[in-house]
This record gives structure tokens, C-alpha cells and sequence, in this order.
């Protein structure tokens, strides 16, 4: 995989607001927070890997 400095930061900043809207669900759900969280960039690493490679 081959990604630029700032295709690296645009990654780091998703995965980051990925885990903080993860926080703000636990909270407001009472779930576990590791769990959300780890769901959450779950989700976001698949989606992020599919829309990579429609955009091969």
C-alpha cells in the first residue's frame, strides 16, 4: 500500500473522530466504551479499504 504523507493524516483524522463519536455513543447508550469504539473503527477501516479499492 503506497499512501502519501497526506493520505496518511486524512486517515489518522477519520480514525480520530471515529473513536471520539465512538466515546459520545457509549456515553449516551450506557455500552461498554471499548466495545463501541472498536466496532466503530472496525466499520470505518471497512468502509475506508472498499471505497480504496473502487478507487483503484
Amino acid at each position: 500500500m503506497n499512501l502519501e504523507k497526506s493520505q496518511l493524516d486524512l486517515l489518522s483524522s477519520l480514525l480520530q473522530s471515529s473513536v471520539n463519536t465512538s466515546k459520545d455513543i457509549a456515553e449516551i447508550s450506557g455500552q461498554d466504551k471499548t466495545t463501541v469504539s472498536l466496532i466503530a473503527v472496525g466499520l470505518t477501516l471497512a468502509v475506508t479499504g472498499f471505497l480504496r479499492s473502487m478507487n483503484v
